[in-house]
């Protein structure tokens, strides 16, 4: 069923004990007569709700750039629900939010964004890939559109282009500091050949040395678990060790005493002699190919319980903790708080269950909303609003955009353990924030 909506989201500088409270779904009808009309399709919300006080009615229209088609559909329309559950949390009447397909394409991204600007948009929400927020910003910036993109690509941010997406040169400085500071020197890493990869090799040897650590062993595979096993095995050293091991198995079997015997019986659970050379291992890979990943590492003789394993913000999924090599391992992301009890809502709101990255277009709509309660229509979205130092708060954690356009983030550190992710440190206070949305869904406000 198509729903007639014309709300928004936004609880900016109010306390979060100020927003409505318990699971919403989006409206039914259209609350009122002089409500903007936006199509959309969702659940109903509760009836009756009314918006908050507004500025004079002015329609101020957002797009959002999403692929509803193609391979990534699914993860397009979960970003889209989940924008719609921020427009409902404060119910502005004047914004009108213009959902426009762009095909998962960089060229259906242009058309798509251009769309938008036909329609008269003041901002824009998305696209979800490098490569279409790139082509999309190129339309844009003809009519100085500015752009909140969900990319982790710092290449394509800047000159009006702002990215929600957690960049991997933070997480991979934040996880090494905390490594350091839990006394691991020797670092290695295993990072795949892919876009990703290339730009965690950016930062991953640079923050070991300035954080003092020595670099030893930094090995790159295929990302194709038919492929895997072959960098797993060069990484562990494991032919040499091996062949030491047999080595000294021959050499005790030769000598026959009682002391050989007894050495020999406890290298029966071994494979190889020896350390693989570091100890703590960066896995810059994420699920599922970490799930064909992660056994590989003590079958060729990676101890977990002697190297730490760390990751990056690809390891926030909750099938991880279903991995005996990955458990006690750490990887930085938000405090996992607030974005479980949102995909709990996100549940209950449309019957399904929701991906982990729908949280950035729930806080990338809360920050939109926010910003439209300026009066004045000219400074709402500027650079300077946007690049505010102070930053925000939303459901994954403190942030702020950079005059690069990327989104400086305070991460947690946290564990893997069989029962979940559990914080380790805690993410570092920096900057005084103003608050997007619900961030805190069953709790009461922590101010």
């Amino acid at each position: 069923m198509r729903y007639l909506i014309g709300t928004a989201a936004f609880c900016a500088s109010l306390l979060l004990s100020a927003c409505a409270s318990g699971p919403q779904s989006p409206p039914s009808s259209v609350p009122s007569t002089d409500a903007p009309k936006v199509l959309y399709d969702g659940p109903d919300v509760k009836q009756g709700q009314t918006p908050i006080d507004a500025p004079a009615f002015e329609p101020i229209r957002i797009g959002l750039l999403l692929p509803f088609s193609g391979p990534a559909a699914d993860v397009g329309t979960a970003m889209r629900d989940a924008a719609a559950l921020a427009l409902f949390d404060a119910y502005d009447p004047r914004l009108e939010l213009l959902p426009f397909d762009t095909l998962g394409t960089a060229q259906g991204a242009q058309r798509a964004a251009q769309q938008a600007l036909d329609a008269g948009v003041s901002i824009v929400l998305g696209p979800l890939l490098a490569q279409s927020v790139d082509a999309a910003a190129g339309v844009l910036r003809t009519q100085n559109i500015p752009l909140i993109g969900f990319s982790n690509d710092s290449h394509v941010a800047g000159d009006g282009v702002y990215l929600m997406g957690f960049m991997p040169d933070q997480d991979v400085r934040r996880i090494i500091a905390y490594a350091r500071s839990q006394g691991h020197q020797h670092m290695a890493g295993l990072v795949p050949h892919s876009a990703y990869g290339d730009r965690v090799l950016e930062s991953f040897g640079p923050a070991v040395l300035d954080m003092g650590g020595d670099l030893v062993s930094l090995v790159r595979y295929d990302p194709d678990p038919d492929l895997m096993a072959e960098p797993v095995k060069q990484l562990a050293r494991y032919d040499s060790r091996r062949a030491a091991y047999l080595a000294e198995v021959r050499a005790l079997e030769a000598l026959g005493d009682d002391l050989s015997n007894e050495i020999l019986k406890r290298l029966e659970n071994q494979e190889t002699l020896g350390e693989p050379g570091f100890d703590a291992l960066l896995l810059a890979e994420g699920d599922p190919l970490l799930r064909s990943l992660g056994p590989l590492l003590p079958y060729y003789e990676i101890d977990p319980q002697r190297v730490q394993f760390l990751g990056t913000g690809l390891w926030d999924e909750p099938a991880l903790t279903r991995e005996p090599p990955l458990r006690g391992a750490w990887f930085p992301a938000p405090d996992p708080k607030a974005p479980r009890d949102f995909l709990k809502r996100y549940e209950t709101a449309y019957g399904k269950s929701g991906p982990r990255i729908a949280t950035l277009a729930y806080d990338g709509m809360a920050l939109i909303a926010t910003l439209a309660r300026n009066p004045l229509k000219e400074e709402r979205f500027s650079a300077v609003v946007l690049e505010n130092p102070a930053g925000f708060t939303g459901l994954d954690g403190a942030f702020r955009f950079g005059g690069n356009g990327v989104a400086q983030r305070r991460l947690a550190v946290l564990e893997i353990r069989r029962t979940g992710f559990q914080v380790i440190d805690s993410a570092p206070s920096g900057f005084q924030r103003q608050r997007l949305g619900r961030v805190d869904f069953n709790l009461k406000d922590d101010s």
